[in-house]
């Protein structure tokens, strides 16, 4: 049995936990809430590092796939910085609860919204660049 089938089936096993876990919780036994969180962060930890295993496996074998990858998270770095650097600007903002939100903390969220709008703007635009490229044929 290969490395795919093997991570295949135990898919499909911590599937079928999930589902008992989801019982358990829906019938409401209170003792049993701490455990199933401690297994419930088992398994999406195994999640993940399957995923990232599989992902940077894939990539690294592929010499296309890796330039590709590449520059896409290159452009979305890059986009994530001007964002940050040039686009945000950070001051001392007070929140509702009476404490202060530190000028970087602003930055960060500036940045966070501009690059929200940037994606958001480049994802419009390459739909509608397709669309109509494919309306032409």
């Amino acid at each position: 049995m290969n490395l795919y089938k093997g991570t295949y089936y135990t898919a499909g096993i911590l599937s079928l936990i999930g589902i008992l876990l989801v019982a358990f919780i829906i019938q409401g036994s209170t003792d049993l809430i701490g455990t199933l969180l401690y297994i419930a962060y088992t398994i999406l930890a195994l999640i993940i590092s399957f995923v990232l295993f599989f992902t940077l496996k894939n990539i690294t074998s592929n010499k296309a796939l890796l330039l590709s990858t590449s520059k896409v998270v290159g452009i979305f770095l890059g986009t994530a910085l001007i964002c940050y650097f040039v686009l945000s600007s950070g001051e001392e903002t007070p929140l509702r609860d009476g404490n202060m939100l530190s000028a970087s903390g602003s930055k960060l969220v500036s940045a966070g919204l501009f690059m929200f709008y940037a994606l958001i703007l480049a994802a419009t635009c390459i739909m509608m660049f397709f669309g109509v490229k494919n309306m032409k044929k």
